[in-house]
C-alpha cells in the first residue's frame, strides 16, 4: 500500500504520505501549509486512532510561511495531540551556521528562529533525537564535491534520495536570512524574546486536542490577512515573485534555493513507487542532481511529481522535464496570493510528456487558476486527465 495527499492547505503544501503492508502502517509529512490552512491537517491528524498518531519522518521543505506555519502550530499541539515524531528533517540556525561560509556570517530569520526552539523543545521533553537524523553533520545538504546525493532508508522499506538544496543555496539563504531577523527587531538565539513573540502570535496558537475545535482563520483567506507581518514571505523577495511571464527556471527567491527536494522510492529493494517530491526547488538544482545520477539522455521513470512553487514557471524548465518520464503531476495551491499554478507551467508539462499513457494532472482545487484543464471537452481532444478535488488522494 501506498498513498499519498495533498491535504488543502491554500496556496501553500501539506503532504501526507502512507506506506506498508497489513497492519504496519509508515507516515510522512512534508510542511504544513500557512497557519490558516493548519486545522485541516490537525482534523487529519485527529482521525487518527490514539496511540498511533507517529510519523517516521516530518520534513519543512524551507522557511517560507506557506509551508512552515502550520508546523509551528503543530508542534506547539504535539503533545495535547499525542503526535509523534521519530525525525524532523529541517535546516534551521544551528545547521546553517555549520555551513562553510567565508564571510562568517551567523544565521538569522523570524520563522526558522521560532521553528528551531520549537524542535529543540520537542528533542528536550521527549528525550529523542530527531533534528536531521540520518544526515551527516546534521544537515540536510548535498554536497557536490562528494559526486554523489545523500540517501536515507527509512523503516518500513522506504529510500529517500536528497536532491536539493546543495551548499551554494543554503550560503545565500544564510546570508539573507540575517537581514530577515534584524528587520524584525529580533537578535538570533535569544530564546526568552522568541517565547514571548511567539506566545504573542494570534496566528500561531495551539488548538489543543478537540477535533473540530473553533479557530477564527478562513481556510480560503489570502494569508496576508490572517498571520502576522513578520512572518510574510519576505525572504527572496528582492525582485519580486515571478510572475506568470516570467522566464521558465529564473527563480531567484533565496528560500526557494534552499528547499529540501526528495526522490521517494518505495519499496527501497524493488521499487514499485518513486515519486519526485520538490518542495519549491530551483529546477537548476534538481537538474544537477539527476544528472549525477542518471546516464546522458536517460530519463528517471516516476509515478509522480508533486512541482515545485505550486506550478510556478520560475521553477520549472523543459530541460528538467526532459529528464524525467513521469505518469502523475500533483500541484498544490488554491492560487491565492500569486495566482498559481502558471498556465505556461501546465502547457509544457503536457508538451513535454513523455511517460506511455494519457499525462494525468492533479489539482487539490478547482479554482480560477486550475479550472482550464477541468473540461472534458478539452482534456478528449488534447489527450490529458484532470482531477481537481478540495485535497486529493492518489493510491499506486
Amino acid at each position: 500500500m501506498f498513498r499519498i495527499e495533498m491535504l488543502p492547505a491554500a496556496h501553500g503544501d501539506c503532504l501526507w504520505i502512507e506506506y506498508g503492508s497489513g497492519r504496519e502502517v509508515h507516515r510522512i509529512l512534508i510542511d504544513g501549509g500557512p497557519a490558516h490552512a493548519y486545522p485541516s491537517l490537525r482534523e487529519r491528524i485527529l482521525h487518527l486512532p490514539a496511540g498511533e498518531r507517529r510519523f517516521d519522518l516530518l520534513v519543512i521543505t524551507h522557511i517560507d510561511a506557506d509551508h512552515i506555519e502550520g508546523i509551528i502550530r503543530l508542534l506547539l499541539d504535539a503533545e495535547a495531540l499525542d503526535c509523534h515524531f521519530d525525525r524532523i528533517w529541517f535546516n534551521g540556525r544551528d545547521q546553517l551556521n555549520a555551513v562553510p561560509d567565508p564571510a562568517g556570517e551567523a544565521l538569522g530569520g523570524v520563522q526558522g528562529e521560532y521553528l528551531g526552539m520549537l524542535i529543540a523543545d520537542y528533542e528536550q521533553r521527549t528525550g529523542t533525537q530527531v533534528w536531521n537524523l540520518g544526515f551527516a553533520k546534521e544537515l540536510a545538504v548535498i554536497d557536490r564535491k562528494e559526486g554523489t546525493l545523500p540517501v536515507v532508508e527509512l523503516p518500513g522499506d522506504c529510500r529517500l534520495t536528497l536532491l536539493s538544496p546543495d551548499h551554494e543555496r543554503l550560503l545565500d539563504l544564510k546570508d539573507n536570512w540575517a537581514k530577515e531577523l534584524k528587520a524584525a527587531g529580533l537578535r538570533s538565539g535569544n530564546i526568552a524574546q522568541l517565547r514571548e513573540r511567539l506566545a504573542d502570535s494570534r496566528s500561531l496558537r495551539p488548538l489543543g486536542d478537540v477535533l473540530g475545535a473553533e479557530d477564527d482563520f478562513d481556510l480560503e483567506a489570502p494569508a496576508s490577512d490572517d498571520i502576522d507581518s513578520d512572518l510574510d514571505d519576505t525572504l527572496g523577495r528582492g525582485t519580486g515573485e515571478p510572475g506568470a511571464d516570467a522566464p521558465f527556471g529564473g527563480d531567484t527567491s533565496h528560500a526557494n534555493g534552499s528547499s529540501i527536494a526528495l526522490l521517494l522510492e518505495y519499496p527501497a529493494t524493488k521499487p514499485e513507487v518513486r515519486l519526485l517530491l520538490a518542495g519549491d526547488a530551483w529546477a537548476s538544482v534538481l537538474e544537477t542532481s539527476l544528472a549525477s545520477v542518471l546516464k546522458p539522455g536517460a530519463r528517471l521513470s516516476l509515478n509522480g511529481f508533486k512541482l515545485p512553487h505550486h506550478g510556478s514557471v520560475a521553477n520549472i524548465s523543459e530541460a528538467l522535464l526532459e529528464r524525467l518520464k513521469c505518469s502523475n503531476y500533483l500541484i498544490s495551491t488554491n492560487g491565492a496570493i500569486f495566482g498559481h499554478p502558471h498556465a505556461r507551467c501546465v502547457e509544457l508539462l503536457l508538451k513535454t510528456h513523455a511517460a506511455q499513457g494519457k499525462p494525468r494532472l492533479h489539482f487539490n482545487y478547482l479554482v480560477t487558476s486550475t479550472e482550464a484543464w477541468s473540461k472534458p471537452a478539452d482534456q478528449s481532444a488534447r489527450g490529458y486527465v484532470a482531477f481537481h478535488p478540495t485535497g486529493l488522494s492518489l493510491e499506486f
